[in-house]
């Protein structure tokens, strides 16, 4: 904005003394103040470049100073006959623009009302005075601020009040590259900035430590900081700032509407970071970056010039970066409840199904064992238990196949049958009376559905057997309303006092909420009983 206010007072100057018509009134007068506002346009672009401070304190007086400067220029070239040697929409464009790029719609606003007015008020005076002013043409050019008003109020509303800079994708797998996101955010903001040297000190809600990632001209490196100097800093709300720890001085964003707050001398500090000391660092930018895992600041320092636009930039910037590591965490819990589900579910299988049938292996291998040393001839149950180490052996290679091979589409089996072969088995290898009671009508269930079903029906045979030393189990199932109902009764020792409420079987209770059914337990003297309700609204 310096550099352009600079090059306008340049054009404008030449224009007026290379013109070979006079176009300015009082031509000597009007060149020596085109002169003087010229030196004032080039040392306000020195001091943009050299210090953010100033360029910022000196701003609302250059404003004023360019309304001045925009109504004298004006009606010093106004003639009837300079409708294209007026400076009047360079004047005007430039200094809306101005109001919207530093501060915002509301100010921008403001200058465009000052304009208006004073242009009226100007030239109904110099009309009074006798000057040669087109009412008609100052009408038009009210009009045309109006409208380039409208659209740069319009324009400052809608851009947020600040630039946007997009964040590179990073590579890697999401969940996986935390890392990877902050060291390119650093880098990328570095880059932005012309800045050599960039921090993100973060102070996460579970980590008793604060971890500091620095970029610099060796690379990223990473080291932890005691949390007891820093983790109230960081933790603490904070607003983006710009900061000189030297000469203490800040230009602290103020709120969401983008507006700025000059301090100085001992009001500054508020914004100046414990973690700059920390650095080294006299003079940089600092943003908060507030995520759903913590709090955290980054900080760049040793830049070639920094600007209170900067301010604006990095704040939008900060939440671009929180947001991305908020995707990553997502991403990484995402990825820690799949695998968990998976663990769980494998467990569930091994125990429902290996575990199981191995226990009930040791107590027919005790049973042979005594069979033999009562003289009997083993041949017929070594047989039987070579047979059901081979049903095993083929469930568990089903078990390894459905592992790889995910779910198994939309292929439905009748369920009445798969439970009778289990029931039978299952009665064979615990030595004990199994019975189903089905209806007559076929129940079709998918694939997955009945293995769980298979699943939970062993766990809870096994059970009966090894636990309630039952003689016969019973498993009844039905279908109404959609809902698959199962009910499993065995003529045990139950789960003890029936006073007490019984501890639920884990694996079966994890199947069922897994499938998003309902579990009942029922215990006593003469056994336990479980009704299973599954949801299928599949069924006919």
């Amino acid at each position: 904005m310096a550099t352009g206010r600079a090059v306008l007072a340049l054009a404008f100057l030449l224009a007026s003394g290379l013109e070979p018509q006079p176009i300015l009134r009082e031509s000597s007068a009007s060149l020596l103040l085109l002169s003087v506002y010229l030196c004032w346009a080039a040392g306000l672009m020195v001091v943009a470049w050299r210090s953010w401070w100033f360029d910022y304190v000196l701003a609302p007086g250059a404003q004023g100073i360019d309304i001045a400067m925009f109504v004298g220029a004006v009606f010093l070239a106004e003639s009837r006959n300079s409708e294209f040697q007026s400076p009047f929409l360079a004047f005007a464009a430039f200094l809306l623009i101005a109001a919207m790029v530093r501060w915002n719609w509301r100010a921008t606003a403001l200058t465009a009302a000052t304009l208006l007015l004073t242009n009226i008020l100007f030239g109904l005076v110099m009309y009074q005075t006798g000057f040669d002013i087109d009412l008609l043409r100052l009408s038009r050019r009210t009009l045309y601020i109006v409208l380039l008003s409208t659209m740069l109020i319009w324009l400052s509303m809608s851009r947020g009040g600040g630039r946007m800079a997009a964040m590179p994708e990073p590579q890697g797998i999401p969940g996986e590259r935390r890392d990877v996101v902050v060291d390119g955010a650093l880098a990328f903001i570095a880059s932005l900035l012309g800045a050599r040297r960039a921090a993100f000190a973060f102070a996460s809600s579970e980590e008793p430590w604060i971890e500091l990632r620095e970029f610099g001209p060796q690379g990223v490196a990473s080291r932890r900081l005691e949390p007891e100097q820093f983790a109230d800093e960081l933790l603490a709300p904070q607003r983006t700032a710009l900061f000189d720890m030297v000469r203490q001085r800040e230009l602290v964003e103020a709120d969401d509407s983008g507006l700025l707050v000059a301090k100085s001398g001992t009001n500054a500090g508020t914004a100046s970071p414990r973690l700059a000391l920390q650095l080294g660092i006299d003079e940089g930018l600092i943003v908060p970056v507030q995520c759903a895992t913590g709090s955290g600041q980054i900080l760049v320092w040793d830049a070639e010039s920094l600007s209170f636009d900067d301010i604006r930039l990095l704040a939008a910037f900060g939440d671009e970066l929180a947001r991305a590591l908020d995707r990553e965490e997502m991403a990484r819990l995402a990825r820690v409840g799949v695998e968990t589900g998976v663990r769980q579910a494998v467990a569930r299988d091994l125990h429902d199904s290996v575990a199981q049938f191995l226990a009930g292996t040791l107590f027919r291998l005790e049973a042979l064992r005594r069979w033999i040393h009562e003289g009997n001839d083993p041949d017929g149950e070594i047989n039987s238990i070579k047979n059901a180490l081979r049903r095993e052996q083929a469930q568990l290679r089903v078990l390894i196949e459905r592992l790889r091979r995910g779910q198994e589409g939309d292929r439905r089996t009748e369920i009445a049958d798969e439970l009778q072969a289990l029931l039978t088995e299952a009665g064979a290898h615990w030595s004990i009376a199994t019975e189903l009671l089905a209806p007559p009508q076929p129940l079709l269930v998918p694939v997955e559905l009945s293995y769980e079903i298979r699943q939970i029906v062993r766990e809870a045979i096994a059970n009966a057997a090894r636990h309630g030393n039952c003689g016969k189990v019973s498993v009844a199932i039905t279908h109404t309303k959609g809902q698959l109902r199962l009910s499993i009764i065995d003529d045990g020792s139950g789960f003890g006092d029936s006073s007490v409420a019984p501890q639920r079987p884990r694996s079966i209770s994890e199947r069922v909420e897994a499938l998003g059914g309902h579990f009942e337990l029922h215990t006593g003297a003469g056994g336990a009983r479980l009704e299973i309700a599954l949801n299928t609204g599949e069924l006919a």
